[in-house]
Parts: structure tokens; C-alpha cells; sequence
């Protein structure tokens, strides 16, 4: 099955507008942007890395279990041809959101000749974590926050994307602007500690108090990582379920 999202948009080809993820890609749509807007919803923040161009994840189908396809091969090289013909790169971005902040610094390792430029969510708001939290309102004002990017800028981006890559752990978050690395348990007593003290929940009620409470400030996950964690604690037996009225209830397995 081809993946589901409608990843290229608009028709000025000057400047080529990336994003991270469909919620993305249809607020820039929303707000009226006419130029050529690219949604590459790698989800970099999860899973190994195989390479340093990572654009057939094939890896997410063991954390988000759909039956699509993660070879994202096609949409790069469609926005390889794109690039070839356009003045200016924008990517949208954030120093609090790993899946943004991540697709920059591939960018920037890609396409060191390349005129380049971002917009930071945060800057508009420093409770905005991504652009996806932003509303059609606030995008004109976030859009004059653009930065050209110095060439020693994306030297930096481009080293900082290669230390990603060799590190190479299967799960990334975003701390003081940096990403950090980390085994995939790096959550695991944090979660059991939640779970002792609400005792028997509704899974996505749970999963709602750790995006709104996240364990470790602002690094917040999209509900299916969340889900993904607590299904493998289940899977080691730590975690139980129950069905109540067709609706799915955790607690420790004590």
C-alpha cells in the first residue's frame, strides 16, 4: 500500500518549503503558501538509523504497526529534482520538537550548496514545540522569524547530523537544543512510576497526562511512540490490560 499522505504541494518553485508531517504541510496549505511545500514525515526521533541519507524507514513498522509503506525513496528523489531548479530551501523547524529539528540537520548535510533558511516554532512562542502547534494566525508572524543560514551554520548542522547517525540509538528527544540519543528502556521506570500512582487508567487517558505532563520537559511524543512503550511493557509483563465497554485499561502487573 503506497503511504497515505499527499506529500507535495503547491507550484512557485523558487523557494521549496519542508516539513516534517502532514498537520504540517496543511497548515502552510491553509495559510495560503504558493510555493512548492514538501512533507518528509520520516519520524527521525524513533528508530536505527541505516545510513546517512535514512529515507527508506522501514523500521517504523515495528513501532507504528499500519499497513503502509516507510520508504519515503520516491519522495526524495522527486524533491531531489525540485531542488535542482529552486533558489532557496526553508525548512521549518524547532529546537524542541526531534522529528523538526532532525529533518534540518539532514538538510543541511545534503544540500551544503544550497541557499538555505528556517523558521523555529519556538520563536513565536516558546511554549510552541512545532509548527504543528502553531495557528494560521501566528504563521505570518512566524514567517518573518526566517534565518539565512551562514555557511559555517550549516557546517555545524551537517557534523551535527553525522554525530546523530553514528550514535545511532532507537530513540532521539531534543534537550537544550541538542539531540540526545538513547536506548529505547530510557523511559520505562518513569512510565511504571505514572502508572503506579494513577492505578488502573484508560490507556489514551494515561497517554494524554504523559503528553501533557511529559516526563522530561517538552519532550513530548506522538500518542503511537507513547503507545509503543507501554505495549512493550505489557509485552515483558510488567504492564496488563483489560477491555472494559470495548475501551482498553492498563495497570502494573503486581
Amino acid at each position: 500500500m503506497i503511504y497515505e499522505y499527499k506529500n507535495f504541494d503547491g507550484y512557485n518553485n523558487d523557494i521549496i518549503e519542508i516539513v516534517s508531517s502532514d498537520s504540517e504541510l496543511g497548515l502552510l496549505k491553509r495559510g495560503g503558501n504558493e510555493n512548492i511545500k514538501v512533507c518528509l514525515p520520516l519520524s527521525l526521533c524513533i528508530g536505527k538509523l541505516d545510513s546517512v541519507t535514512p529515507f527508506n524507514r522501514k523500521t517504523l513498522s515495528q513501532y507504528y504497526k499500519k499497513d503502509i509503506s516507510y520508504d519515503f525513496t520516491y519522495d526524495f528523489n522527486k524533491f531531489k529534482e525540485l531542488v535542482n531548479n529552486c533558489k532557496k530551501i526553508r525548512v521549518w523547524s524547532s529546537h524542541l520538537d526531534c522529528d523538526d529539528y532532525c529533518l534540518l540537520l539532514l538538510i543541511c548535510y545534503l544540500y551544503q550548496d544550497k541557499e538555505i533558511s528556517v523558521v523555529f516554532s519556538e520563536e513565536i512562542d516558546w511554549g510552541t514545540t512545532t509548527l504543528g502547534c502553531v495557528s494560521e494566525k501566528e504563521l505570518p508572524e512566524l514567517e518573518k522569524k526566517e534565518h539565512i543560514l551562514t555557511n559555517w551554520q550549516k557546517e555545524d548542522y551537517y557534523n551535527e547530523w553525522k554525530k546523530v547517525v553514528n550514535d545511532n540509538k532507537e530513540i532521539r528527544y531534543m534537550l537544550n537544543g541538542i539531540v540526545v540519543s538513547c536506548d529505547i528502556d530510557v523511559f520505562d521506570n518513569k512510565i511504571i512510576d505514572r502508572l503506579e500512582k494513577t492505578g488502573k487508567i484508560y490507556i489514551f487517558k494515561f497517554i494524554a497526562d504523559l503528553m501533557g505532563n511529559p516526563i522530561i520537559p517538552r519532550v513530548i511524543y506522538s500518542n503511537w511512540i507513547y503507545i509503543y512503550f507501554i505495549n512493550r511493557l505489557e509485552t515483558k509483563g510488567i504492564i496488563k490490560s483489560y477491555i472494559i465497554d470495548e475501551k482498553k485499561y492498563i495497570e502494573l502487573n503486581k
